[in-house]
């Protein structure tokens, strides 16, 4: 079995040997209130559906469509989305699906755990698939590490300031900066940022 992080295999077999694995925190990260906050600051507006990829359990993706959304829940890892529909329910469309192969579009993507779970040299080939899954004009809310415990990773740190320079020409940054809400195992280590998709982005 591929035990690598961008392989099913790996967050299978994590599911299997972890009742409650690492990065889980029971419920939706207080930072996502913060991102909405930071959305309607600029003033502008997440569409009516929204996409959670990497959902894990669920929380996040249930938060959201508590809160009025339509929410695809989405995974690699089957176990973790019957733990997820357990819980919550069919409030949000769970789907076991690999981001990078394509799909649905949506107005929004909410990436808690997802992005800062790909290794660097993969992160260009996740925010492009991240903006073909976006419609025009599209939100990408993102929550990433800015430090991490163990480099080996994964979760994998990236500096802000070189998460602008990867997004830039693809997205418009409306705000980018440290989470003042995270959940205390998180605190001073995490990063936010609102990117809307732009008109005409750049190849990538």
């Amino acid at each position: 079995m591929d035990l690598t992080p961008d392989s099913p295999g790996f967050w299978l077999d994590r599911y299997a040997r972890e009742d409650r694995p690492g990065w889980d925190m029971d419920g939706p990260t207080p930072v996502l209130p913060e991102l909405l906050d930071r959305v309607a600051a600029a003033g502008l507006a997440l569409g009516p559906t929204v996409a959670v990829p990497g959902c894990g359990f669920g929380h996040d993706a249930a938060a959201l469509a508590a809160g009025g959304f339509q929410v695809t829940g989405l995974d690699f890892a089957a176990p973790a989305l019957a733990r997820a529909q357990a819980r919550y329910g069919d409030a949000v469309a769970w789907r076991q699906e690999d981001w990078f192969g394509g799909g649905a579009a949506f107005d929004a993507i909410f990436d808690h755990t997802c992005f800062s779970a790909m290794a660097p040299e993969r992160r260009a080939a996740y925010m492009a698939a991240c903006a073909r899954r976006l419609r025009p004009g599209g939100l990408w809310l993102v929550v990433f590490f800015t430090q991490v415990r163990d480099p080996q990773g994964p979760p994998f740190a990236q500096d802000p300031a070189g998460f602008r320079t990867l997004v830039e020409g693809v997205f418009d940054v409306a705000f980018l900066g440290p989470a003042e809400r995270s959940h205390p195992r998180r605190a001073g280590r995490e990063a936010i940022a609102v990117l809307r998709l732009k008109d005409q982005p750049a190849p990538v």
